[in-house]
């Protein structure tokens, strides 16, 4: 018997799987026809590879150390790794199937015989191996199916892994604008104090109507409801930022006081470069690859079911006057699909389908990527221009209403000037604060885009293995 065993498992691994389609004919077929990918990108970038550790890049202590609390603690992230867990046993589940299964029986019975009274026993111990012989390749394309779906589902958590560091940095400098715009707010409050004390000691003397005086008033109040609305927006800022870090959203959080430098540019790579670092676009290739396989899998079950059975075990019957008797038993199975309502078929079609979606799905990934690095590299471009004209307009509209007070309080302009150009300052310091919050937010989503890491594991690698 041994030789047939050791010929069978020959046979079996003689036939192997089908290989499933390469990265470039998967992405070939995923794009229309006449799209392709181009050498370099069309928005202006910098040449050479994209570094990882970007998060140091922002020499900013504060933030590396949240985004290590939101790794460790965010309870998405920990869901997805237990859906990683979840795939790697599923993987070890079908590989099971390609091995021999063994299982062993005791049992033991008495009777009694009447009149004599004799009581006679019987025990026997049974050994069974049984083994689904994967002549034709079935069972490991299952497996291979399961794997990638594993390897699909890790690199979704590794991308996870980094989306959440890119949407903790995003918040933690959401939470420095709000408590910037909170500061201006406050700031404001006291520079429309001060007005309505000079429009008072100008009515005083004289100088100027009650008009003036209810007009600063106005302002001042306005303001100071504008100073509640920041001190809420600060609150709700820090909650968020409390939630992805896995803590009571209590609001009790301390921020830095100001942005950090932005980084210096970074490299961009080339646009094919994506296929191998995004881990989302890895995902999705393995998923087509998962797709294949289980195409595969389906097929090959029009084919017979061969099955090898093995038994071996040891009876004592007194009853039967058996005593030390040996029992061994082989058998050999072929199951044959022979009409089952037209369900393979149909499982055969199914499998198709799934997999053009995945390919189609592949597509839409590879175009959004492509995407977001073209919309980031773009808006990095606009957004750097912006920012000295920005902050020069900041600094001389501040020196407009420095000199519009001095006019007015020695009677040379009117209130409303001075009101107008306040309105116009304020309205010019908040949008330097968004547009330095703009380049920060849109560097990390560039980092994201890319594929680049937040600390230093590559970028399409996760951590659980099968």
């Amino acid at each position: 018997m041994a030789p047939l065993i050791v010929a069978c498992t020959l046979w079996v691994n003689s036939c192997a799987v089908r290989n499933p389609p390469t990265q470039s004919t998967i992405a070939i077929e995923a794009l229309p026809v006449g799209t392709n990918i181009p050498p370099f990108w069309s928005a202006p970038s910098a040449s050479g590879g994209v570094a990882n550790e970007w998060l140091s890049t922002f020499h900013d202590p504060q933030l590396a150390a949240i985004v290590a609390e939101a790794i460790a603690n965010n309870p998405d992230l920990r869901r997805a790794g237990e859906l990683v867990e979840q795939a790697r046993q599923t993987v070890s589940l079908l590989g099971s199937q390609l091995k021999p299964s063994i299982s062993g029986t005791f049992g033991g019975s008495g009777t009694v015989v009447e009149p004599s009274g004799d009581a006679k026993g019987s025990y026997a111990t049974y050994g069974l191996l049984s083994w689904e012989l994967d002549v034709w390749g079935k069972l490991r394309a299952q497996r291979a199916a399961a794997f990638e779906s594993y390897q699909a589902v890790g690199l979704d958590y590794a991308f996870a892994r980094q989306s959440l560091a890119a949407t903790v940095a995003e918040s933690w400098y959401f939470a420095v604008e709000t408590r910037q715009l909170l500061a201006l707010a406050q700031d404001n409050v006291n520079n429309y104090q001060r007005l309505l004390e000079l429009a008072k000691v100008r009515k005083a003397a004289g100088k100027v109507a009650d008009l003036d005086v209810a007009e600063a008033r106005a302002a001042l109040e306005q303001t100071q409801s504008q100073l509640l609305q920041a001190q809420s927006e600060f609150s709700d800022a820090k909650r968020s930022l409390q939630v992805l870090l896995g803590r009571y959203p209590s609001s009790e959080i301390s921020t830095a006081e100001k942005f950090a430098p932005l980084p210096p540019p970074m490299q961009a790579g080339i646009p094919s470069s994506l296929l191998e670092r995004r881990p989302d676009i890895i995902s999705a290739e393995r998923q087509v690859r998962a797709a294949f396989y289980s195409h595969e899998s389906a097929r090959l079950a029009f084919y017979p079911t061969i099955s090898l059975t093995m038994g071996s075990g040891h009876l004592d019957d007194l009853l039967l006057a058996a005593r030390g008797s040996s029992l061994f038993h082989t058998a050999m199975g072929m199951s044959v699909p022979i009409y089952q309502g037209g369900a393979l078929r149909a499982q055969v079609r199914i499998a198709t389908a799934v997999q053009q979606q995945a390919v189609a799905y592949y597509g839409s990934v590879l175009l959004r990527a492509f995407k977001e690095v073209e919309t980031a590299l773009t808006d990095a471009d606009v957004l750097s221009q912006r920012f000295p004209f920005e902050t020069h307009a900041v600094q001389d509209r501040s020196e407009a209403v420095r000199l519009a007070e001095i006019k007015y309080k020695y009677g040379t302009a009117d209130l409303f000037l001075v009101l107008t150009l306040q309105t116009e300052q304020i309205s010019q310091q908040v949008q330097l604060i968004k547009l330095h919050y703009a380049l920060l937010t849109n560097r990390i989503k560039l980092y994201l885009a890319l594929g680049g890491s937040f600390d230093n594991l590559p970028p399409a690698t996760f951590s659980a293995h099968p």
